[in-house]
């Protein structure tokens, strides 16, 4: 667990301090992707040949889904609250950078 916690904040540190060209960033990007895929059809096979976690997938799936729900409503709401009393509109930035 130390080594993941290690690799995102040196992936983190290396972001913020602007170290990789744009071409490497790009390549990363697509290198991410694949390595997500591969990890979820990994998840999918070892979900698929557990017979004891097959038998109850009916009630898991709809646990899930639940979770899953609350997880966006929640994400949306905190992205309505951010955006209506924190964030300020790209209009109002603009006005303020003229008016300097």
């Amino acid at each position: 667990m130390q080594e993941i916690l290690l690799a995102i904040v040196l992936g983190i540190a290396i972001g913020l301090l602007n170290l990789l060209s744009y071409k490497i960033k790009a390549g990363l990007n697509k290198f991410s992707t694949v390595c997500l895929c591969t990890m979820l059809f990994c998840l999918g096979a070892k979900i698929g040949c557990d017979d004891a976690l097959l038998a109850k997938l009916g009630t898991l799936g709809l646990q899930a889904g639940a979770v899953a729900f609350g997880a966006v409503c929640g994400s949306v709401a905190l992205v309505f609250l951010v955006t209506k009393f924190i964030a300020r509109p790209a209009d109002v930035e603009a006005e303020d950078g003229d008016a300097g």
